[in-house]
């Protein structure tokens, strides 16, 4: 059920109708578990949308130190010099239940593209064992408002940052690898023109397919480019690399433009200096 709405809220709750089309990978209040009961929370939500506002403010809207900080706190909540209430109100209703699937669904071993992506979902020699998957078709329904004391500027920034979310974001962990990737009815996708007028820069931008194919085909060129570039990584990322902030900012994954599911690799702007380096090499 929503929860109810709030009286300080200025408008319509706005609704945006998603549905899951890669896999769900962990998301749960658990480590290693995706909630059957809740898939889709709102505190996760409001994280993503705090990432994509961030990298909005400082690539195009020209905030940084103790603006970018008391504008953030001011739309999103926080502890600035006082404590502030988020001007952005959210809620989500799930509207059907979200099925398990295994690693085996989506990749023979781990050498298959999607298993390339998906190790952290096996069992290991640690004991964890196998992370059950949240399988792709679930749907869900997101809702917000402004409250009364925002502004169109306001307005105008949590919708743009919207659209960033739903092309290049998702639900989950490992989204900027392809998994939790959703359509959103209502939100014009981010067109890659717009990308690089921010800065991000194309690596690699597959031809049009189907959800899956795009998927395969941007993790086959990101194992490549690794694999290509393994000596320059390793020096820079050391052997455990799998939560490494230098990665953080290359996505790897399809992307929804034009009606059609592209597989891409993309860096973004605030890429770290040493990966700039390592990847421009790349064609």
């Amino acid at each position: 059920e929503p929860t109810k709405e709030l009286p300080e809220s200025k408008g319509d709750w706005q609704k945006i109708r998603c549905e899951l089309v890669t896999p769900l990978h962990g998301g749960g209040v658990v480590a290693r578990e995706s909630d059957e009961k809740l898939p889709v929370r709102v505190t996760a939500i409001r994280g993503q949308l705090r990432f994509w506002w961030r990298f909005l403010a400082h690539q195009k809207w020209n905030l940084s130190g103790k603006r970018l900080r008391e504008a953030e706190f001011r739309l999103w909540g926080g502890i600035g010099e006082e404590a502030a209430a988020s001007l952005v109100f959210l809620r989500v209703q799930v509207q059907n239940k979200l099925q398990e699937a295994s690693l085996s669904d989506y990749a023979k071993g781990l050498n298959d593209p999607l298993g390339y992506v998906l190790f952290t979902a096996r069992k290991t020699k640690t004991g964890l064992p196998e992370m059950k998957l949240g399988k792709e078709g679930l749907r869900w329904m997101v809702q917000w408002c402004l409250s009364e004391k925002a502004n169109e500027t306001d307005k105008q920034q949590v919708l743009e940052t919207l659209r960033w979310w739903v092309t290049l974001g998702g639900l989950g962990g490992r989204t900027r690898r392809g998994c939790g990737v959703f359509m959103a009815e209502g939100v014009e996708p981010v067109s890659t023109d717009e990308m690089c007028e921010l800065g991000c820069k194309i690596l690699f931008s597959g031809s049009d397919k189907k959800v899956k194919d795009a998927w395969i085909d941007a993790i086959t060129e990101w194992k490549e480019t690794r694999r290509k570039h393994k000596a320059e990584f390793r020096q820079l990322l050391g052997r455990n690399d799998e939560h490494s902030r230098h990665l953080a900012t290359i996505f790897s994954r399809p992307v929804y433009e034009s009606g059609q599911w592209h597989g891409m690799v993309i860096m973004l702007p605030n890429s770290s200096p040493e990966v700039k380096q390592i990847l421009e090499k790349t064609k």
